[in-house]
């Protein structure tokens, strides 16, 4: 079985892809972090990080033609190139988000109401972490360094990061996490833009697939894995999918139980479930 990093990809391209990652992992934790603060009523929090959530869409659409699916991956590389008018542009537009985040996620992060609410709330252990394969924010909140860009696939190799983690294992550390992250994620796309090199954006590839592979990668929820077994044809023979929600939720299912009916919704958000994921 080989792996579709092992497929020639241009330099180019790599970093398009990492670019065009973080900033979905950006909007992504928005999303999250916005839903949590409208959780607890605080409605104007909630808009102000959605407020910088449209700024990073906005970024997507400018770049790629899409905001939230923007369709320019294919097999040998990238369908679009961002120009370098963009990119002169992308920092200072990460410069005015990291302004914003040292603004508003304090409130979160420091905020009595929140802490008293999320501290000590769906504790998940490094132990219950490993043994039920948790990932993403879930795993990292509980002490568990498990972040699929350590292998360096892409253009991941070619940049400094360490992955984020925190020890306490609740709600309150999976906020942690995806705020540290934001930070994390403007770091890597400012690393990516002084980087990337000039070369073609994509290869012709001849053919159909024939065979097997795999993929895994880390999507904000977590890894991501990928299976496809193709017969040379067209039509692939299988493809399945295994998303971060669904692999997270034996982890959630164990620390329910014994928990007060008030938290159930709240211990829930905290891993980010997405429903339409887990269906497949």
């Amino acid at each position: 079985v080989e792996t579709l990093m092992d497929l020639e990809v241009p330099p180019r391209a790599k970093y398009l892809r990492l670019i065009w990652s973080e900033l979905h992992r950006i909007h992504s934790h928005l999303l999250w972090l916005g839903l949590l603060a409208d959780s607890f009523g605080y409605e104007n929090l909630f808009m102000q990080l959605w407020r910088c959530r449209e700024d990073v869409l906005d970024v997507l659409e400018q770049t790629s033609g899409g905001r939230v699916i923007l369709g320019v991956c294919q097999v040998g590389g990238v369908k679009k190139d961002i120009g370098p008018d963009d990119l002169a542009r992308l920092p200072k537009v990460l410069d005015v988000l990291s302004r914003r985040f040292d603004e508003l996620l304090p409130v979160l992060l420091t905020d009595y109401t929140v802490n008293q609410r999320l501290s000590g709330i769906g504790v998940v252990t490094p132990e219950l972490a490993r043994t039920s394969g948790a990932v993403g924010p879930l795993a990292k909140g509980a002490g568990v360094p498990l972040d699929l860009r350590l292998t360096k696939y892409g253009a991941y190799g070619d940049l400094d990061f360490e992955p984020v983690t925190e020890t306490a294992g609740d709600c309150l550390a999976r906020v942690r996490v995806r705020a540290r992250e934001l930070y994390q994620s403007l770091d890597l796309v400012r690393q990516a833009v002084k980087k990337i090199p000039d070369s073609p954006i994509n290869l012709k590839i001849k053919g159909n697939p024939d065979g097997e592979t795999t993929c895994r990668v880390e999507q904000p929820r977590g890894e991501v894995f990928y299976y496809l077994k193709g017969n040379g044809t067209k039509r692939l023979d299988r493809m399945r999918v295994r998303t971060p929600t669904f692999a997270n939720i034996p982890a959630l299912l164990a620390v329910l139980p014994g928990c007060e009916l008030a938290d159930v919704p709240v211990i829930v958000l905290s891993i980010d479930p997405c429903i339409s994921c887990t269906e497949r």
